[in-house]
Order: structure tokens, then sequence, then C-alpha cells
């Protein structure tokens, strides 16, 4: 590699890590991304370390949710449509065979008709809604913990589809902290309907997919026998590593974009959880330092079987917008043209162009 590549990558990799260590709440993350830098751009970690608190968290698993939890939102799922409170979209669903994945695409025309709301020139700006700093009533199903309130998706067409938010503004770009992944767990917990898991995901940053800057993990019910992307690619068996972990990240032999895939264990403690984010989270970095990307923007997936993160380089293709549940398997069209696109170009296709390349063997020395 030449002089000025190296250069190139260490400007690279500064915008990544600089930013990244200036969100709150990481760190559980700094020793490993410390341990990255000392060796890469030793200058730039000692700036890092010396206003990054990285050492001596505690780590608790929050406190469980009430048995009553399901029937909860059941409830409050009819009664605020039933107000007027949450808009349910109806949608239909069709299956696209991708090699040994099933893609299943919900279809929902009406989206597409939703009126954009315009702004004459003269007009000023105005501050940017947040609905998460003052929840609807009819929205609102508990707390959980002293940080984390969880409320109804007001735009739903999964019912039942529910939301976990920090009481106070957190940003969407900020990686999931400890307490993050143990509220995670927790809601996974919740048999809401029947037949079906939970599905927890996550989009972080501004090609990710997400919709609000609020920090905000998404749960929605999924059939208990439709096999996900990273159900498949677990299949595949998981290699194994000396670490804490034991195993290696995988990921789907065919499929063309970077995304890293554990398993979790049974009853896990919240140092499970961190350990594994941690080691997908530093491929996902990789990827996104060796593929030139100057943000950090990725999606998380997980249920109770499993753990998985892909880095993003674009939100959208062919204007079929792509959040963590199309990288698992879930896309949305929101007409029937987006539908026949994304069975012409192929679900495989569609994902590998908002996803980034899956780095080479020799690439993965600069693992962090």
């Amino acid at each position: 590699m030449s002089k000025s590549q190296h250069i190139g990558k260490a400007v690279v990799e500064e915008n990544l890590i600089t930013g990244f260590l200036n969100q709150p709440r990481i760190e559980l993350h700094c020793m490993l991304l410390t341990r990255a830098l000392t060796k890469q751009t030793p200058q730039l970690a000692t700036k890092s370390i010396s206003r990054a608190n990285c050492f001596g968290s505690s780590i608790k698993m929050l406190p469980p949710l009430s048995d009553t939890f399901p029937d909860l939102i059941r409830s409050k799922f009819s009664s605020a449509v039933d107000a007027g409170s949450l808009t349910f979209t109806p949608s239909t669903e069709k299956d696209v065979p991708a090699g040994d994945l099933i893609f299943r695409v919900r279809v929902a025309p009406s989206l597409a008709q939703k009126p954009v709301p315009t702004r004459e020139h003269d007009e000023a700006p105005k501050a940017k809604f947040n609905p998460f700093l003052n929840p609807e009533p009819d929205l609102f199903l508990c707390d959980l913990g002293d940080r984390y309130s969880l409320i109804l998706n007001k735009f739903s067409i999964v019912p039942y589809h529910f939301l976990c938010i920090t009481k106070k503004f957190e940003p969407q770009r900020a990686p999931l902290s400890e307490e993050d992944l143990s509220a995670t767990w927790e809601c996974l917990q919740a048999n809401v309907k029947s037949g079906s898991r939970l599905l927890a995901f996550y989009n972080c940053g501004e090609l990710s997919g997400a919709s609000q800057e609020h920090k905000h993990i998404q749960f929605i019910p999924v059939p208990h026998d439709l096999k996900l992307l990273p159900d498949i690619a677990l299949s595949y068996g998981i290699p194994v590593s000396k670490d804490a972990i034991g195993q290696f990240p995988t990921s789907h032999p065919g499929v063309a974009f970077a995304h890293f895939v554990l398993p979790v264990p049974k009853n896990p403690s919240t140092d499970d959880l961190v350990m594994r984010f941690s080691s997908l989270l530093a491929r996902t970095l990789t990827t996104l330092r060796e593929q030139g990307q100057r943000t950090i923007s990725f999606n998380f997936a997980m249920t109770k079987d499993w753990m998985f993160l892909a880095p993003r380089g674009q939100e959208s293709y062919g204007g079929v917008s792509v959040n963590a549940t199309g990288m698992v398997g879930l896309l949305l069209a929101k007409s029937e043209e987006q539908l026949d696109f994304i069975k012409n170009t192929g679900p495989l296709e569609v994902t590998a162009r908002v996803g980034l390349p899956r780095i080479t063997e020799d690439e993965q020395q600069h693992d962090y």
C-alpha cells in the first residue's frame, strides 16, 4: 500500500472512530476501539483515551417486564386504533425466493399515497418535532427502568409494533449501550402474538433507514416458522474461536453484502450481550473503514436466538428504502411497481446495493 493510501485510510479511520467516541454511553466499546487505534493510529488513540471514560462500567440486567405486558400491548393497540391515535396500514405479503433464502415482502400501496408536506419559499423553517420526548398517552405502554419508555408505533403496518425509546434525547447515530442491550433482551421475552417471536431492530446512522433522530429500538412479531437470513446463516455452522465468546461471527456464504451473525445463549447476562455486540461491531467498523465510508451507518437486528449487524453504504436502491428488517429478509414495497422491481432485480441484489461488499480474507487482518 502506498504512503498516500495509508494517509487516506488514517483520515477515514479518524473520522469514523473520533465520531463514534464522541457519542454518549459507549464506554464498553472504548477498549475495543482504543486497541485498534493504538495499533494503527497511536496519536489518535492517545487523544481518544484522554476524553473517553472507557473503564469501570457497571453492567446489570434491567428488571423484567410484567407478565401482563403482552395483554397490555394487545389491548392498547386495539384502543389506539379505535381512538384514531394509531394509524394501522393494511398490507399484503409476498414471498420472493433467493437461493436458500425467502424474502418476505410486505406490500402497502397506501404508504405511497401519503401527502408530502411542502413549505412556501418565504416561510421560516420550523424546529423538527420529536414525538418521543412527550409520547401520546394513547400510545404509551409502560416504563422500563429509569431510562426507557415503551410505546406503540404510531404508524404501523405490522400489528403490535412497539418501540423502546430513551426518556431523554439520545441520538440515533449512537451505538447501543450495555443498558440498551439489556432493555432489548427484556423486551424480546414478551410473547405479544401467538405463533410468533419478536424481532428487535435498530437503524443506526443516516444511511440505515432510520426515520427519527431520537434513539429508539423497534420490535415486531414475526412467524416462528419464517426463517430469516441470520437463521439460515447459522445453519452453515459457526467458526470456533479462543476468545471469551468462543465463536467467531459467521455470515451466509451466498449473500454478497457484509453482515455478521452470532448466536445468543439461553439466559444471557448483559456481559454476554455486550461481548457479542462488540464482536459484531468490530467487524462492521472494519468494513466501513476498508470500504472508505466517512460516516457510520449500520443495521442491528436480534431475536432470542441470534444477533446480527450489517454496515450500510446507502439508504435505498431503485426507490426501495431498506432498514434493518429488509437486511434480514423482510422488505417493504410501497407499490406494486416496487414489488415488481424487487422481484425482477432480486432481493439479494437490492440488499447488496444498499449494503457494503464483504472484505477479503487478507483485509480481515485489520479487524478491530
